[in-house]
């Protein structure tokens, strides 16, 4: 990347001034390239009564595309309100957000809601499919949220990605009707319809058995490795944890650790 540098009129600044400048420069440089980029984001909740209480300080994040992080830290760290924050289902209290170069916080609502449409997938660990509608039926639903009606190419993209998880032979079947690890498999098809950008999973296999667990992890693996997709993903599970390529961990609402995860790169 280009070395940014102070505008002209910058030099009239005392030091302390022109750096915070060159600093906020660089940080919307950053911004432009990055899949998500946060600039001392802070999260607060009960602000102005006697029980306010700030969750995240100022947290500093960058992901590149292709990217595959993992996010670990104890229970009550503040994963899941950094999730929601870059998620853009919550909004921070202070600091700046961009996903995809584009600047969330200065975004209305509902050009939030359709910047998250299409970039960002959500994998929770509950998969949340609608038990009633097909596999190839929920896989399509972000597709029709966003153009308001089923046609054949909507169709031919949840096909497509439920032949990439392998459940071609399970498209027709209810939700209902299939075995969790399967469900959770739609789910990740679904997390893909838009073509994201960036995937957020929350403890995506949590609610699964080892081998079922072993098989998501490796399929948002695959997915990382095909497309170029970048990968957040909250996990308490250290095994899984240790086959990301970079781990960030959370305590008391800071970052404390992010690091690469040289054995993988070492693998690689």
């Amino acid at each position: 990347m280009a070395e940014v540098r102070p505008h002209a009129h910058d030099r009239s600044l005392p030091p302390e001034a022109a750096q915070a400048s060159l600093g906020a420069a660089q940080s919307e440089a950053v911004s432009r390239v990055a899949t998500l980029h946060l600039d001392g984001v802070a999260k607060s909740y009960g602000v102005g009564t006697p029980v306010e209480v700030e969750v995240l300080h100022g947290i500093d994040l960058t992901l590149q595309q292709g990217e595959f992080a993992a996010l670990i830290g104890p229970s009550g760290s503040g994963k899941t309100t950094l999730l929601n924050l870059i998620g853009l289902l919550d909004k921070p209290n202070a600091g700046r957000l961009y996903i995809a170069g584009e600047d969330a916080g200065a975004l209305d609502e509902m050009a939030q809601t359709k910047l998250r449409g299409r970039a960002i997938g959500f994998i929770f660990q509950y998969h949340y499919l609608l038990p009633a509608f097909t596999a190839l039926e929920n896989v399509m639903m972000p597709m029709l949220a966003a153009r308001g009606a089923v046609d054949d190419a909507m169709r031919e993209r949840a096909a497509d990605l439920l032949a990439r998880v392998g459940l071609t032979p399970w498209r027709d079947h209810k939700a209902s009707d299939i075995s969790g690890g399967q469900q959770q498999r739609v789910a990740i098809a679904r997390a893909l319809a838009m073509n994201p950008l960036l995937v957020l999973a929350d403890e995506p296999s949590g609610n699964l058995d080892t081998e079922n667990a072993d098989a998501v992890f490796d399929l948002m693996r695959d997915v990382n490795a095909t497309s170029g997709t970048t990968f957040l993903i909250v996990t308490h599970d250290p095994r899984l944890a240790r086959r990301c390529d970079r781990i960030i961990e959370l305590v008391d609402g800071r970052i404390v650790s992010d690091q690469p995860n040289r054995d993988v790169v070492r693998r690689g």
